[in-house]
């Protein structure tokens, strides 16, 4: 299975702490058990019908394998084990640190393993139990799949201060009380835009919004990196928009720095600017004790309380 995640006896092996020589020797062994190729080597090193087969049916067992550990582990209260989490890298870095210093102390002797990705990629990894929860946006669109709310987020859209001046000039201070209060993209449709790319998920929710009201936006500048694209909206360079949890976290560790930043956010006035974030698990799987406990760590996180859900309705 290493194998086949790795696609290269050299990855493999040094994966597994074993030579490359000992890795092939076991490869042939089993193929010749077996009495079929499992990997065509030329080519590319690839897996064959048959080892595709295979690795599918070896996944399940380990799965079945695994989920009755922990079950029996739970029954004879032992409390070791793993516990597998995929999030996105920027969620990540918010909502993980203080959550798993909590978790640690109650479970020190589970590992705790971080997969990170896109929302695709972590959903083909609980489809395929190689994570046990899944933190990320609703709908997550496998059907046997149950999630539980952690927040409500709405996305923020934030406007070089010195471009409000240019825009509503002597208007600019009671515009900007109004704007605080709920903000529309049409008050901004002349303006440059910084933004996310094609595929991206704030981007795709961004063009629905700009495609209701008509609007093509001026887009001087795309990039993957949230945090360069604030510096440089910092910078005056444009708009960009921004998610509820990065705002209150900026908020949270400079509470006194809100005069002093030269750009002001606002949070958007649109329905779908307003999204879920869920932890999924896959319905038909054990579902640990570990795991319950993960899940109501995060329920029960310190963030939550630093992000209340009523301030910014709609």
């Amino acid at each position: 299975m290493t194998v086949t995640e790795e696609q290269s006896i050299t990855r493999a092996a040094d994966r597994l702490f074993i030579s490359q020589q000992s890795l092939s020797h076991h490869i042939i062994k089993l193929e010749n058990q077996l009495g079929t190729k499992l990997f065509t080597r030329a080519p590319e090193f690839a897996l064959t019908y048959a080892g595709s087969r295979l690795a599918q049916a070896s996944r399940q067992i380990l799965d079945i394998h695994r989920q009755l550990i922990r079950e029996l582990d739970d029954i004879n209260d032992h409390h070791r084990g793993e516990l597998r989490i995929g999030i996105s890298h920027t969620r990540g870095q918010l909502l993980l640190p203080s959550i798993l210093h909590a978790f640690n102390r109650e479970h020190p002797f589970i590992e705790v393993s971080i997969i990170e990705g896109n929302s695709k990629q972590l959903e083909d990894l609980l489809r395929q139990a190689r994570i046990d929860l899944l933190i990320g946006f609703a709908p997550i669109l496998l059907g046997e799949v149950d999630t539980v709310e952690i927040m409500r987020e709405q996305l923020f859209i934030v406007v070089p201060k010195q471009m409000l001046l240019d825009l509503f000039s002597g208007n600019a201070n009671e515009k900007v009380r109004a704007l605080k209060m709920s903000a529309d993209v049409s008050d901004f449709s002349s303006c440059p835009y910084l933004m996310l790319p094609t595929g991206n998920r704030t981007r795709t929710i961004m063009d629905q919004i700009f495609s209701k009201r008509g609007i093509t936006p001026k887009i001087v500048l795309e990039m993957e990196n949230s945090e360069t694209l604030l510096a440089l909206c910092y910078e005056g360079m444009g708009i960009t928009i921004y998610p509820e949890m990065f705002v209150r976290h900026l908020e949270a560790s400079a509470p006194n720095a809100a005069n002093n930043i030269p750009v002001e956010f606002f949070p958007l006035n649109d329905p779908s600017a307003v999204s879920t974030l869920v932890i999924g698990y896959h319905r038909e799987r054990y579902l640990s004790k570990a795991a319950t406990d993960f899940i109501d760590a995060v329920k029960m996180a310190e963030y939550n309380e630093i992000h209340p859900e009523e301030k910014f309705r709609i």
